[in-house]
């Protein structure tokens, strides 16, 4: 798999990517707003990626397999430096493609992104992930990345119409380092 950001000639992969996953992410991710086409959908993953790395607080990449297929998704949102050097991350694997690694190897990925200094990453310093507690997907994620469990956060997102509890990981780079 090949984590890059994508461009607006990816836009046919990401649209079957997003309409054979909609449904199946549905209990995880939040709806997006408007109810938007699957191509207004994919207009304003590929613009926001672009007004990402312009502002610097978010990157989103991509995973694609060698027959230019998307595997999934994988972000760091909320990227913040100063005395902080901190982000969120988040991850969805294509519903197509589940249970086959790609979520831990994608996931892994951007972590070694995070944690490297510049110029091949953002030299972070802590990356925390907040997961649905019965996403057991994401969970078994975190834990086979070596996420640290830190705790519950109570109504924490709104996501399919309800204010949903999430499992707050983290890890540090020295954490990190360690584990790897």
């Amino acid at each position: 798999m090949l984590l890059r950001r994508c461009e607006p000639s990816d836009a046919e992969a990401l649209e079957r990517s997003l309409a054979v996953s909609r449904e199946e992410w549905a209990p995880w991710v939040p709806e997006p707003e408007g109810d938007p086409t699957l191509r207004e959908m994919v207009e304003r993953h590929v613009t926001r990626v672009a007004e990402g790395a312009e502002a610097g607080t978010h990157l989103r990449l991509t995973g694609f397999l060698d027959d230019g297929r998307v595997a999934g998704y994988f972000s760091l949102n909320e990227i913040v430096h100063g005395a902080f050097w901190s982000a969120y991350a988040a991850w969805s694997v294509s519903a197509d493609l589940m249970d086959q690694g790609l979520g831990t190897e994608g996931a892994s990925a951007l972590l070694d992104v995070a944690f490297a200094d510049a110029p091949d990453g953002l030299g972070l310093h802590r990356v925390q992930a907040n997961i649905i507690p019965n996403n057991a997907r994401s969970l078994r994620i975190a834990e086979k990345l070596g996420l640290r469990r830190e705790g519950l956060a109570a109504r924490y997102l709104k996501i399919a119409g309800k204010w949903r509890d999430h499992v707050m990981f983290a890890t540090t780079r020295e954490e990190y380092e360690e584990s790897t």
